[in-house]
């Protein structure tokens, strides 16, 4: 990966240590930097999901991209900055009964800081989180700069599931 090239597109000039606040500060300047974009997708292009080819739509042609080009190349990036990250699956449900569980189509990173899991996540377009948020935290708001975030575990029968939730307004 040219990790110099991809901290350029996103304007990132700042430290780059694996700390949370390094984290906190990629994440934002991917986000601001590089837009939510399905456009291939729509027009029956295909996407690669390619090192290279992501890199070279995302970074080199200065274009958008969607969860699985956006958090892999996130990905890259954070492995090559020396963090502890690794891809999950996730279900996206918006404006559906909490009852509904549609497909996993949705890629999102768990980066471990000294102990202590937290979710990044610049693949969901305007609901991305701006901020990494504590995985291991249940319930509990957490500010981001714009929405406040939480993450709410519910056992149920067969499954565990965790709602990674955005308050927008009141709800």
């Amino acid at each position: 990966m040219n990790l110099d090239a991809y901290l350029t597109r996103i304007g990132y000039a700042g430290p780059k240590a694996p700390t949370l606040d390094v984290l906190r500060q990629i994440v934002h300047a991917h986000l601001c930097s590089i837009p939510f974009e399905n456009v291939d997708v729509l027009l029956g292009r295909g996407v690669s999901l390619a090192d290279a080819d992501v890199e070279q739509k995302l970074v080199r042609d200065r274009r958008g991209g969607y969860c699985f080009e956006q958090n892999s190349l996130l990905l890259r990036a954070l492995a090559a900055l020396a963090f502890s990250a690794a891809p999950l699956s996730a279900r996206v449900r918006l404006k559906a009964p909490r009852e509904v569980i549609p497909p996993r189509t949705h890629l999102f990173l768990r980066v471990d800081l000294d102990g202590v899991p937290w979710l990044a996540d610049v693949g969901v377009g305007g609901l991305s989180p701006t901020a990494s948020v504590r995985l291991d935290v249940m319930g509990d708001e957490q500010p981001t700069p714009h929405e406040p975030r939480r993450i709410v575990r519910e056992d149920g029968t067969p499954l565990l599931r965790y709602f990674h939730q955005a308050k927008v307004g009141d709800a």
